[in-house]
């Protein structure tokens, strides 16, 4: 973030914003569109990156506790990945506040919105937190864990679900620098999170162990506390993150927390609310259907008397989640494009730049996905040693690997219409193929069929198949060249 050699008060307006906010729009349009691509796919490519990094390694180091380790992290994750959605969704209006506050000059506004943000995302994240902690052991027995996975899966989500607050500063904080302009502190707060977050559930988790380097044995402490370990790995890594976020929002700046904007302003929460409430409903109907696939996971598991169900399912997701990482970093450049694109006016250009983020972003995810059908088991390997996962992994690794096209028009071609506006199409089509076409496909293959596990990643797949599909058709049908925000 561009920040001035003297700074107004707080409450004062920067009149210099708008032109500094224009500026920094028009180079990049004037740019090519390879480097257009590039500048704003390159730091959220590596967000992307640590962020599988730690979630494989977390699934690695469960991996190789035991399968009743990982069926416990194959619970747990999703409800990680819920208390982030749930902290998120406040961040999407502020973030929209923050964005035209500055682009119109209005830095008190800017600092107001972020106050309120935090206040909001504390406070829900804090009770959503509470009904997770109260709840974990009956998540567990929802999801038919075994008794010893159920045990895990508890002190992990307790563990997490206490650091709901701490998530909550963090996450938001990025997104309200990130709609400020400053795309590289964000960034920074992450990688001190992940590696703090590794670090830490390595030696927590781990016991002490021993490697040999050019002749010499290393020894490498560590407490073994298994789950619980990679748990409060993660909460710390939590707590530096947010830590990071805070001292840089409390200093001087273009965006600046202060403690008296904490206090509650109902009209201002009322936008934010208001903003927000369809990231919720998007977010939460597609996490919804995906808890309810690990669901019948379980109670597949428990007619077919399969113990390593639940851990299977979740080492091939971390793999192919892999392949996610070029079309989530080129998601981001197709939606900036599209919406700065639209915005000078420039419908033909905006369309080129979403079919190149498109067919690079497909394409890449297309060549990982002929790994995964070629040599699905070393992918595996990595993450666990357990005989029983060791079977079953591989095979859904390559079911997956022939739609990775398709999942990545859906990715990529759904955030270009997000960024031009069309927020309704792409919500339509997720939650529409997600509970008419997914959840019934893994039922009738996965149950009815008697296929097993197999059966139900046949059904996801084919339905990702679809979704693709379907994106492709209705960017082409271009309602979003259209729509006015």
């Amino acid at each position: 973030m561009t920040r001035p050699a003297e700074h107004a008060p707080d409450d004062a307006p920067a009149p210099a914003a708008d032109a500094d906010a224009a500026s920094a729009v028009q180079p990049l349009l004037q740019r090519g569109l390879a480097a257009q691509v590039v500048t704003l796919a390159f730091w959220p490519f590596l967000q992307q990156l640590l962020a599988w990094l730690v979630s494989f390694i977390d699934t690695a180091v469960a991996g190789r506790l035991s399968v009743e380790a990982t069926n416990a992290i194959a619970i747990a994750a999703y409800f990680g990945w819920f208390l982030v959605l749930m902290t998120s969704a406040a961040g999407s209006g502020a973030a929209a506040l923050i964005a035209r506050a500055i682009g119109g000059g209005d830095r008190r506004l800017g600092n107001r919105a972020l106050g309120q943000a935090i206040l909001l995302a504390v406070g829900w994240s804090a009770a959503v937190g509470a009904a997770v902690f109260l709840g974990a052991d009956a998540i567990g027995r929802l999801a038919q864990l075994d008794e010893a996975s159920r045990v895990l899966a508890t002190q992990y989500l307790r563990v997490i679900a206490a650091a709901a607050p701490l998530t909550a500063v963090l996450f938001i904080g990025n997104a309200c620098l990130t709609a400020a302009g400053d795309t590289r502190t964000p960034f920074f707060a992450m990688v001190a999170f992940n590696a703090a977050n590794i670090l830490l559930t390595l030696y927590l988790a781990l016991g002490p162990w021993s490697f040999t380097l050019a002749g010499t044995e290393w020894a490498v402490p560590g407490r073994g506390l298994g789950v619980l370990g990679i748990a409060w790995g993660t909460a710390g890594g939590t707590a530096v993150g947010a830590a990071l976020i805070l001292a840089v929002l409390l200093r001087p700046g273009l965006l600046q927390l202060r403690w008296r904007r904490l206090a509650p302003r109902r009209e201002l929460l009322r936008r934010i609310v208001r903003i927000a409430i369809p990231s919720v409903g998007e977010g939460l109907g597609h996490w919804l259907g995906n808890f309810a696939i690990i669901v019948l996971v379980g109670w597949i598991a428990r007619d077919l008397g399969e113990d390593a169900y639940q851990g299977a399912h979740i080492v091939a997701i971390r793999i192919e989640a892999l392949s996610f990482l070029p079309a989530m970093a080129l998601a981001a450049a197709a939606s900036t494009l599209t919406g700065q694109f639209l915005g000078a006016g420039d419908r033909a250009r905006a369309k080129r730049a979403a079919i190149a983020c498109w067919l690079a972003g497909a394409g890449a995810m297309t060549l990982l996905g002929v790994a995964f059908v070629a040599v699905p088991g070393f992918f595996v390997r990595l993450v666990t040693d357990q005989p029983e996962l060791l079977e079953l992994s591989p095979r859904l690794v390559r079911i997956c690997g022939f739609v990775q096209f398709g999942f990545g028009s859906s990715i990529i071609l759904g955030a270009a219409m997000r960024g031009a506006g069309d927020t309704r199409t792409p919500m339509l089509l997720t939650n529409a193929l997600t509970w008419g076409f997914r959840l019934p496909a893994c039922a009738f293959f996965g149950w009815y069929l008697g296929w097993g596990l197999v059966g139900v990643w046949y059904g996801l797949c084919g339905e990702l198949a679809l979704r693709g599909a379907a994106f492709i058709a209705f960017f082409f049908k271009g309602r979003w060249e259209r729509v006015e925000v």
